[in-house]
């Protein structure tokens, strides 16, 4: 079982300097029209691990997906050396303010914002494409879910919609959301579970009609109240997972609404919130929790304690800037494989979004180091990377991981 974080305790970052950052990010993305250059195909020089050494390594930063071109089929032979390594797609498939994201069957799903459209990254046929496409469907998704089955529910926060997509991707229809404002989806068996950022509740629709046939929750910091909830998820057990903003915490609920578990406390710290958003269950129970103000995604048991953090070594590959949404997947690991130190096993996936920066969707392996296998030894970040009086904390972290 993955064990507490030891040690310095603080997330490692200024708020303020990380808002001016993101600022100066956001305004030349805004300039740019979301057109830059895609980062390499993996990170260069030593492989990143979380947490830090002479801690066990449980995950390992892989690669990102920041535009088509970076799930396109390499070239070989004449092909390569007339046409380049890569097909040269259009920077108008560079993702440009993604938010959301969600998996299935070895393709990456990506709400967009700006982008306008849920873009699609099949890792399989190494293919991308838009999910709307020329329907004109959509024009700001935030979040998404899909069931086992392959249904996609792509929420449009500012619009009040839930968009609905079959298993081969085809529109079916658009829901209203007429009382209240969406935030994030979930479903479970017939329902969907949705969050009202405005009404500090949960809505549940018929998944087939979009009609509310019940609420849960009001407003307020007791359990099973919220205040401004916006990501929800369930585990394989179809329980809820909420992450509650404004209250900086996350939540478990079952269907009914009863709650579960409440974990998290405004703070700086690690098991505190400054500003949740996404959040998302492994198969083995973790919670991933992204914290937006601190650039970090935090790990929980199923008892709310805190395990361990990634995304936040600044100045490195994977560091997170302005993250929202998070994603596990086992289904795409094949893909990915020759990202992955031979020094470490992993279990399955996590994707995480941010939605500026050289990381728009960050690729982490969650796992155990081999054994036997040599430690990596990393020297600390340098001083113009993490201020000296916020270091990232350490973590203890065992090789099985936490039961459910």
């Amino acid at each position: 079982m993955l064990e507490c974080l030891q040690g310095d305790k603080n997330l490692g970052i200024d708020p303020g300097s990380r808002r001016r950052r993101v600022a100066l990010a956001l305004a030349i993305a805004l300039a740019l029209g979301g057109c830059y250059d895609p980062v390499s195909r993996g990170p260069s020089g030593p492989p990143v691990f979380y947490p830090r050494p002479p801690d066990a390594p449980r995950v390992q930063f892989l690669t990102a997906i920041n535009t088509s071109r970076d799930i396109a089929r390499e070239r070989t032979g004449f092909g390569k050396l007339f046409l380049g390594a890569v097909d040269a797609f259009a920077e108008s498939d560079a993702l440009k303010q993604p938010y959301g994201v969600a998996t299935w069957q070895g393709k990456v799903y990506v709400a967009d914002r700006t982008g306008g459209d849920v873009k699609v990254f099949d890792l399989k046929q190494n293919r991308y494409s838009l999910l709307s496409g020329r329907s004109g469907v959509m024009a700001e998704p935030t979040n998404l879910c899909i069931d086992r089955d392959g249904y996609k529910f792509i929420v449009e926060s500012m619009r009040k919609m839930i968009h609905v997509f079959d298993p081969a991707d085809a529109y079916l229809t658009t829901f209203r959301v007429k009382d209240g404002r969406p935030g994030g989806v979930a479903v479970v068996g017939k329902e969907l579970f949705v969050t009202d950022v405005t009404g500090d509740r949960i809505l549940v629709l018929d998944r087939s009609t979009g009609k509310q046939v019940r609420t849960f929750g009001s407003k307020g910091g007791d359990p099973g109240q919220f205040r401004m909830p916006n990501a929800i998820a369930t585990d394989e057990n179809g329980y809820l997972y909420v992450s509650d903003q404004m209250n900086c915490r996350f939540q478990k609920l079952d269907t009914s609404g009863k709650p579960l578990l409440a974990a998290g406390e405004p703070g700086d710290s690690y098991g505190a919130f400054a500003r949740p958003r996404g959040i998302a269950v492994g198969p083995d129970g973790v919670v991933y929790v992204v914290e937006s103000e601190f650039e970090i995604v935090q790990m929980f048991s199923q008892e709310g304690k805190v395990l361990m953090g990634l995304g936040n070594f600044h100045a490195r590959p994977g560091f997170l800037e302005l993250p929202a949404g998070v994603a596990v997947d086992k289904t795409c690991l094949p893909y990915f494989q020759k990202y992955i130190d031979p020094r470490f096993e992993p279990e399955y996936l996590v994707f995480v979004v941010s939605q500026v920066g050289a990381t728009r969707v960050g690729v982490y392996a969650f796992g155990n180091f081999k054994e036997g296998a040599e430690l990596p030894v990393v020297p600390p970040p340098s001083a113009e990377a993490t201020p000296p009086e916020k270091k990232p904390a350490a973590a203890a972290a065992p090789k099985s991981p936490p039961a459910k």
